[in-house]
C-alpha cells in the first residue's frame, strides 16, 4: 500500500473524481501521485489480455497508465498536473478496471491468443470473432467533445533546437545560446531537467545546475517549450535546406512547427520493462521512475522491496528506498550471475511476490510489494532514426551513431548523452556541450550566404 512521505507538504489539497468516487490530492501533482497515494494501483487494463497494469516509466513512454481525463481518452497519468474537480475514468475495462469480467481471457489462454487463427476461413464465424475481439479491445472511446475548435497551429523559426532537457539536452542549449545562436528547448516533461530532481547515478548535476543552466537560457531569450512533444523530424522531397523540419504536439491542443538550422537530439533513454514473467504488475517500477516518485511527489508505493538491475542506480535507488523507511529485501540482477537473477514476479492484481534464482541454481521465493528496475535502459531514437541518423543495437540497447561531438551522418542533426550510448552524467554534460557548440557553428554556416 501506497504512503505519503512528505510532512507538511505546502501544496493546496484538491479533490479529484474518480469513477463517481471523490479523492484527495496535491494540487500540481502528477495524477500517478494522486492515484496511487489513494489507494488507487490498477491504472489500467492491457489491451489485449486485460491485464492489470499499473505506472511503470513515469515518463509517457511506457503506455502502462492511460486513463481518460475530462472526456478524453488516452492521457498518460504521470504527465498530467491533478486539479480541483477533475473527472479521471480507467479504461478498457468492464465494468470497472478493479473487477474487469474480461480479465478472464488471461486466464483461459495462458500461452496467448491469436484471434487471427480462431475459425479461419469459416463463414460467418470468422467476421464474428474478428468483430468481437476488436470490442474487447482498444485504447478508450472517442472524446466526449471536439476539440477542434480550441485546438490552433504555431509556426517558427529557429537556429538550434534542442530535443530534451536533461543534463545533455541543458548543456547543449545553454552552449549553443553562448555562441551566439537563437534557441529553442522543446521537453515532453512537465517541467525541464526533471530528471535531475532525483538523481541516482555519482556525480549526476543537482536540481540547482539545472536551475542555473534555465536562468541562463531565459537571459538569452531562448524559447523553452514544456509538456511539448516532438513526433516528428521531416524533409520535404526536393527541398534545399539539409536540416529537417520538426512537427510537435504542445499543451492546450497546440501543433508547433520548427524550422532549425540545427537539430541537437537530447533525448535519452527509456526504462524498459524487463523480460520475466509477470513483468506488467502493478508494483513494478523503473528505479528512475520511482525515485521520482518518492523524491519529487513525496509517495512510497510499497514497504518491501527488491531491487532489480546491476551498477550506481541499483545501489541508489536502495539506498533512497531505505533511507525512506522502506525495506529493501535483496538487490539482485536482470540476468544470470553471482548475486542471482529474477525468474518470475507473483501476482494477480499487483505484485505480491517474486521467485529469483540463487547462484547454486536453487529458487527462492520472496514477499514483496514493490520491484525497482535498474539500468534496463535503451535510448529514445526514434526521431533521430526519423532523421536518417544511424541507429544500431549495442550492449546498451539502441542508441545512436554519433561522435564525441555529438555529429550523425546527417549535416545539421547531432545526438548527444544517453540516446548516443549509455554515459555517466559528467560525460553527457560534456558532449551535450560539444554538441551545442557545434550546432550553433553549422547554424551560421548554413545562415551565410
Amino acid at each position: 500500500m501506497a504512503r505519503r512521505t512528505k510532512e507538511g507538504d505546502p501544496r493546496r489539497i484538491v479533490h479529484l473524481e474518480v469513477e463517481g468516487q471523490r479523492i484527495p490530492a496535491r494540487e500540481g501533482e502528477p495524477l500517478t501521485a494522486s492515484l496511487l497515494a489513494a489507494g488507487v494501483e490498477i491504472l489500467s487494463r492491457g489491451v489485449k489480455y486485460h491485464r492489470a497494469r499499473g505506472p511503470f516509466c513515469l515518463a509517457g513512454r511506457c503506455g502502462q497508465c492511460l486513463v481518460r481525463v475530462d472526456g478524453e481518452a488516452n492521457v498518460p497519468a504521470c504527465q498530467v498536473a491533478a486539479r480541483d474537480g477533475m473527472r479521471v475514468e480507467r479504461q478498457n475495462a468492464f465494468p470497472s478496471a478493479s473487477h474487469d469480467v474480461f480479465r478472464a481471457i488471461d486466464w483461459f489462454y495462458p500461452r496467448g491468443l491469436d484471434h487471427h487463427t480462431l475459425f479461419p476461413g469459416v463463414p460467418v464465424v470468422e467476421k464474428v470473432v474478428a468483430r468481437v475481439a476488436r470490442q474487447l479491445a482498444g485504447l478508450g472511446k472517442l472524446p466526449d467533445s471536439d476539440h477542434a475548435a480550441s485546438a490552433r497551429h504555431v509556426e517558427h523559426e529557429t537556429e538550434v533546437l534542442v530535443i530534451g532537457a536533461g543534463p545533455a539536452g541543458l548543456a547543449a542549449a545553454v552552449e549553443a545560446a553562448r555562441a551566439g545562436a537563437r534557441v529553442t528547448l522543446v521537453d515532453d516533461r512537465t517541467e525541464p531537467g526533471t530528471s535531475l530532481l532525483a538523481p541516482l547515478q555519482p556525480g549526476a548535476p543537482s536540481p540547482g545546475w539545472r536551475d542555473e543552466a534555465l536562468r541562463a537560457l531565459e537571459g538569452s531569450g531562448a524559447r523553452i517549450l514544456s509538456s511539448t512533444f516532438v513526433f516528428g523530424l521531416f524533409r520535404e522531397d526536393g527541398a534545399s535546406i539539409r536540416v529537417p523540419w520538426a512537427a510537435a504536439r504542445g499543451p492546450d491542443r497546440t501543433l508547433h512547427t520548427l524550422h532549425p538550422r540545427a537539430v541537437v537530439i537530447a533525448t535519452g533513454a527509456t526504462e524498459n520493462l524487463p523480460l520475466f514473467p509477470n513483468n506488467d504488475l502493478p508494483g513494478i517500477f523503473g528505479a528512475r521512475a520511482l525515485a521520482l516518485l518518492v523524491e519529487r511527489d513525496g509517495v512510497l508505493p510499497g514497504e518491501r522491496a527488491l531491487v532489480a538491475g546491476e551498477g550506481p542506480e541499483a545501489e541508489g535507488i536502495a539506498q533512497l528506498l531505505r533511507r525512506h523507511g522502506c525495506e529493501v529485501v535483496a538487490t539482485v540482477g536482470l540476468e544470470p550471475g553471482p548475486r542471482g537473477h529474477v525468474v518470475r514476479a507473483r501476482g494477480r492484481g499487483r505484485l505480491a511476490g517474486a521467485i529469483v534464482q540463487l547462484p547454486d541454481g536453487s529458487e527462492r521465493k520472496l514477499r514483496i510489494d514493490l520491484l525497482a528496475v535498474a539500468g534496463n535502459l535503451s535510448g529514445f531514437v526514434d526521431l533521430a532514426r526519423h532523421a536518417g541518423a544511424e541507429v544500431r543495437m549495442s550492449g546498451d540497447g539502441f542508441v545512436v551513431v554519433a561522435d564525441e561531438a555529438g555529429r550523425t551522418r546527417i549535416p545539421g542533426v547531432f545526438a548527444c548523452g544517453e540516446v548516443a550510448g549509455r554515459r555517466s552524467p559528467e560525460e553527457a554534460i560534456r558532449q551535450g556541450s560539444e554538441a551545442g557548440r557545434a550546432a550553433a557553428a553549422f547554424a551560421r554556416q548554413e545562415a551565410a550566404p
